[in-house]
C-alpha cells in the first residue's frame, strides 16, 4: 500500500487546476459592448466582460444579460489568442441575468474552443472552485475560492447604467473569491473543468 503525504497530495491538485486552466484558455473570452442608445433597463456605455463557450460546434457563448444590453449595442469578443470575432445577440433572458452570443466558428484560426459544461447540479457548500475570466481587464484572470452559500439573495443593481434592473423569482451562490469588474459572465468551474455558476454581479 501506498501511502501519499498531504503535501504530494496538494501538489496534485495544484497540478491538476493547472493544467485545467491551460485546457479552458481557448474556451474563456473577454467581451467588449457598446451600447449606443439607452434604452429598456441599460444606459449608453462601452463595457468590458466575459463569457465562455458552451457549444463550440455552433459558436455560442454564455455570458451574463446585463453584458448583453436590451437595445442597439455592438458586440465582439477576444479569445486568448488574441483573435476577436463579432458577437451577435443570440437569447436575452427577460428575467434572469443570463444571456447567450453567437459568433461564426469559422472565423477562427488558431484556436480551438472546446464547450464548457454546464453542471450547476455539482454545486455544493464549500466546494473549491476557480472563477476564470477578463477580471479588472486582466484577461484569463483566476481567482480561486469556495462556494460559502447556496440560497443567498439575489444582488441589487444600484449603479447609473443597470439601476432599474434586478433579477429575481430565483437564488444566487456566494463564493469567496476577490473577482471585481469585467468578470462577469465568467465561468465558476470545478476541478474537473465544468461549470457550477456564472459569475455575476
Amino acid at each position: 500500500m501506498t501511502v501519499f503525504s498531504d503535501k504530494a497530495s496538494d501538489a496534485a491538485k495544484e497540478y491538476s487546476w493547472n493544467t485545467l486552466q491551460d485546457r479552458l484558455r481557448d474556451s474563456i473570452v473577454s467581451t467588449n459592448s457598446s451600447v449606443a442608445v439607452s434604452f429598456d433597463t441599460t444606459s449608453s456605455i462601452v463595457t468590458n466582460a466575459t463569457g465562455f463557450v458552451v457549444d463550440a460546434e455552433k459558436g455560442i457563448i454564455l455570458s451574463n444579460r446585463h453584458v448583453m444590453s436590451a437595445g442597439p449595442s455592438f458586440h465582439k469578443a477576444t479569445f486568448f489568442n488574441n483573435q476577436e470575432v463579432f458577437l451577435q445577440p443570440f437569447y436575452y433572458d427577460p428575467e434572469h441575468d443570463f444571456a447567450f452570443f453567437r459568433y461564426n466558428p469559422a472565423e477562427l484560426k488558431g484556436v480551438t474552443p472546446r464547450a464548457i459544461r454546464l453542471a450547476p447540479e455539482k454545486a455544493r457548500s464549500g466546494l473549491e472552485i476557480r472563477v476564470i475570466g477578463n477580471n479588472s481587464r486582466e484577461k484569463m484572470s483566476v481567482h480561486q475560492g469556495e462556494l460559502s452559500q447556496l440560497d443567498r439573495n439575489v444582488p441589487e443593481y444600484r449603479d447609473s447604467h443597470y439601476e432599474s434592473y434586478n433579477d429575481m423569482n430565483t437564488f444566487y451562490y456566494q463564493a469567496s473569491t476577490s473577482s471585481k469588474e469585467g468578470s462577469s459572465g465568467s465561468p465558476v468551474v470545478d476541478i474537473a473543468g465544468d461549470a457550477v455558476a456564472i459569475n455575476s454581479g
